[in-house]
Parts: structure tokens; sequence; C-alpha cells
């Protein structure tokens, strides 16, 4: 299998075959976060379709951290699907219940913020794994990869990635953890 950075090489040198590589390899793990992004079977096609578009019009300008194009893919998803919520939000009409009407506007985008920095904060996390750890991330939490799948691309054992996986969850357990406790003692003072 091509390394992701040989696929857009090719793509750019004019092989069709090479991004259809890409999109084979990535599109599925591609649709998986987006529809976690909207709940919606057509509106995570339509980013997924709206993410490769956005890749192929900026295939020389991307530059890969690792060997991987999924966090590129993932980060441009996520930014389409923010573009889609503001779209929706704007041609959206609630009806205006009682709870709503008490909460406010306010306290909505300050939901909406809150669940914006979560996803940030994780992204931010799984950054700061190690090559290793956060390509088993990748391929299976994102790419939703069998361990022996991962084991396999990676040339490590079954149980390694198995111990990678609970390592890095608990890691990121720990550390959102810390991090809200920080926040509601700094709300506390």
């Amino acid at each position: 299998m091509d390394p992701d950075v040989d696929l857009i090489r090719r793509a750019l040198a004019h092989d069709d075959r090479a991004f259809g590589e890409l999109f084979d390899r990535h599109s599925i793990a591609v649709y998986r976060f987006a529809y976690a992004q909207t709940h919606d079977v057509v509106s995570a096609q339509e980013l997924v379709q709206e993410t490769f578009v956005t890749a192929w019009k900026k295939l020389s300008e991307i530059r890969l951290i690792d060997a991987s194009m999924l966090p590129w893919l993932l980060v441009t998803c996520r930014y389409h699907a923010q573009n889609l919520r503001r779209i929706m939000a704007k041609h959206a009409c609630l009806p205006l219940d009682e709870h709503i009407a008490n909460r406010g506007a306010e306290s909505l985008d300050r939901e909406h913020l809150a669940d914006v920095e979560e996803l940030e904060w994780v992204f931010e996390a799984i950054n700061h794994l190690s090559a290793t750890d956060r390509r088993v991330v990748e391929l299976c939490l994102y790419e939703g990869r069998s361990y022996r799948e991962a084991a396999n691309e990676l040339g490590i054992s079954v149980s390694s990635v198995t111990k990678r996986v609970q390592r890095s969850r608990e890691r990121l357990r720990r550390q959102r953890g810390a991090a809200a406790a920080a926040a509601a003692e700094e709300s506390v003072s």
C-alpha cells in the first residue's frame, strides 16, 4: 500500500487512480466523522463530498504531519460541518417552547461553543500522542479498522495495538478529568 504522500504526488502528476485510492482509504473514516457531526446520512455524505472536493482543489497545498492525510481531511470536514451548521441555523425555524425561551440564545451559543471547544480539545490531545499511538487511533477509532488490521499495517502485535488504544483512552480520560477539575476550580474562585 502506497503512503498518502506518494498518492498525493501521483495525483498531482495526473494519475487518476491515485486520488481514488486516497478516497477509498479515507472516505469511511471521514463519513463516520461527518455523521457524528450531523447525525444525518445525507448531510454526512455531502460533507464527505465537499471534503474530498476541497482536497482535490488544494492537493498541491496539502502538507502532511506524519504519513496520513486523514487528520487534514477530518479538520477540513469539521470546517465544512461548521459552515453547514451556520447555514442551517440561519434558515432553521425551531418552535420556541418555554424551556428554550427561558434559556435564551446566549445559553445556546455557549453550549455550541462548549461543543466546539471540546472537539478542538480532543483533536489537540490526540495530536500530542506519539506518532504510533496517533496512527493507532486513526486506524481503529476513526477508520473503524480491527486491531488485527491495524497491527498488520503498523507491523506490531495485536496485543500492542490493544495496549496502545487502552493507554491512549486512559491518557485522554485523565487529561480531560484534569482539565474539567481545573475549570471547576477556576469557576469557584
